[in-house]
């Protein structure tokens, strides 16, 4: 009998690590994906700021998985020269598909989710789907992936277009 409520004992334990350990992980998470609708995105383009780039995505996308680092390598290098970078997801039915990505490549900067409701209001049909936005303005649509040199020439561009 000693030996089963050592078993006992041990499972217990165990249960209550990982339950713990779960807990803290569960508050780490530092970026939280939130819903957006085609209204929002329109106020992401009308936003002051300059620079702008939305990219819009799915998460089984391999070209947007792609992108994503380097949009985050631009964004921490860029972002206190008013580079403002926005994803949005189109995946169907939730968000916790493009919330794993986020997760999983430990993105920080702003992530959407608008599913098919933004996907038709842009009118998207191909992916990676991306907006470059001047002082509110859409001044480029690109339909399809970015090299990294693209990424990064591009942005270097519209920084020194707003610094003007």
């Amino acid at each position: 009998m000693k030996t089963g409520k050592k078993i006992i004992f041990w499972i217990c334990a165990l249960f209550l690590s990982v339950g713990f350990w779960g807990t803290a992980d569960a508050g780490a998470q530092s970026n939280v994906v939130e819903t957006i609708s085609p209204a929002g995105v329109e106020k992401l383009i009308q936003s002051d700021s300059c620079p702008v780039i939305i990219s819009i995505v799915t998460s089984r996308c391999r070209a947007c998985r792609q992108e994503m680092p380097v949009y985050q390598e631009m964004y921490e290098q860029y972002r206190d020269q008013g580079l403002k970078i926005f994803l949005v997801s189109i995946d169907f039915g939730y968000p916790q598909h493009i919330q794993s990505l986020v997760d999983q490549m430990n993105l920080t900067y702003p992530v959407f989710w608008g599913g098919d409701e933004v996907m038709h209001a842009f009118d998207v049909s191909l992916v990676p789907y991306k907006m470059v936005v001047q002082n509110g303005e859409i001044v480029e649509t690109v339909i399809g992936a970015w090299s990294e040199q693209e990424i990064r020439q591009k942005i270097a561009e519209l920084l020194q277009i707003c610094a003007q």
